[in-house]
């Protein structure tokens, strides 16, 4: 995952839904933030996913949840299993927050009606930061693990 230092640096935002109006409200979010630049790529077939998303190497997806929900949930989960795809956080864009109940595995929610700018800038770096500190946790906890273990068998 590529370090987000400077406003110059572009980030990569991989939007998958079935909608295009929604996604293009979406993507009219992201060119609205000053402050950084986001480089989009959209994708309406949730079946052949894992090879486009391996391309373009986003840094976070955001997933319209006007899919099917069963087809939500697979993605999801394939996404977060696949070892080129379970670093990149994922975002869930919501009709209604009655619906359904939650993915566990998406790193956020956002709710359409409510959605700026702002909130969606916020959101995509906190998953950002979120997703690299589990990251730095599970590879830092297999090392002392590791550790103890060597020195526990001396």
């Amino acid at each position: 995952m590529t370090a987000l230092s400077s406003k110059s640096d572009s980030v990569n935002v991989f939007l998958i839904g079935n909608n295009p109006t929604d996604l293009s409200g979406i993507y009219n979010l992201l060119k609205s933030i000053k402050t950084r630049t986001f480089k989009t790529e959209i994708h309406f077939d949730p079946n052949n996913i894992l090879s486009r998303v391996s391309k373009f190497n986003p840094s976070c997806i955001l997933i319209d949840d006007n899919l099917e929900k069963l087809k939500l949930r697979k993605l999801v989960k394939r996404l977060n299993a696949h070892v080129r795809t379970r670093h990149i956080p994922i975002t869930v864009i919501k009709n209604s927050n009655y619906a359904e109940p939650q993915i566990q595995e998406a790193q956020d929610y956002l709710l359409k009606e409510s959605l700026t700018s702002e909130s969606l800038s916020k959101s995509i770096f906190n998953s950002i930061k979120f997703k690299k500190m589990q990251r730095y946790l599970r590879v830092n906890y297999a090392q002392k693990k590791t550790k103890l273990n060597q020195l526990l068998n001396r």
